[in-house]
């Protein structure tokens, strides 16, 4: 039971450091992998709040003018606007 603790903690540690990437490949999968509209929104706004930070303006750009094709009904405001806050800050 005591080896249980340092690799629950090394878990942690190594969650924290992982490097993030932007794949727009992983995007479109998230999108196309789920059928229900709220939670393919969900699963897309977390992927933006997570992996949305490293992307390029490149990558953004090309999520951006996919969006209708590839969320559907799950295309909204909120995911447009995180993606346009995302593209000013990127390089």
């Amino acid at each position: 039971m005591r080896w249980l603790v340092p690799i629950v903690l090394l878990s942690f540690v190594y969650g924290a450091t992982v490097k993030r990437e932007c794949s727009v490949s992983d995007f479109v999968n998230i999108a196309y992998s789920n059928n229900d509209t709220k939670e393919r929104h969900d699963r897309i706004v977390e992927w933006l709040d997570d992996s949305g930070q490293v992307c390029t303006k490149q990558q953004l750009v090309l999520i951006y003018t996919n969006l209708a094709q590839v969320l559907g009904a799950a295309d909204t405001m909120r995911v447009r606007t995180k993606i346009e806050k995302l593209y000013e800050r990127a390089k």
